[in-house]
């Protein structure tokens, strides 16, 4: 039997993250998800009422709308259309909400 007197690593190397993900959005596409974000705010009277109908975090949801960090996720942009009861593309795109609709009755 052989006597070990160096160490050695039996774990493999983590992998590293690059800075595109596979979900990451277009700047043009988080611009969309933050007024969508917003209207939405506004329509149900907090941060907190919008976090809790979305099922994330509050601080969570502020600093994807304020930009701090990270920016807005798909799954920010998905939980949205749930809440608006729109379809995603529709938040992505920048259709919804329509511009001069009132966030509180949503009229033109």
């Amino acid at each position: 039997m052989a006597i070990l007197r160096t160490r050695t690593e039996w774990q493999r190397p983590r992998p590293t993250r690059t800075t595109a993900q596979p979900d990451d959005l277009t700047s043009e596409e988080q611009a969309n998800v933050r007024s969508a974000l917003a209207f939405l705010r506004v329509r149900l009277g907090s941060w907190l009422a919008l976090a809790e109908a979305m099922g994330v975090k509050v601080q969570t949801l502020k600093q994807a709308a304020k930009r701090k960090r990270r920016g807005p996720t798909a799954g920010h942009a998905l939980r949205a259309a749930r809440v608006a009861r729109v379809c995603a593309e529709m938040i992505l795109t920048g259709s919804w909400p329509p511009n001069g609709a009132c966030p509180h009755c949503g009229r033109m």
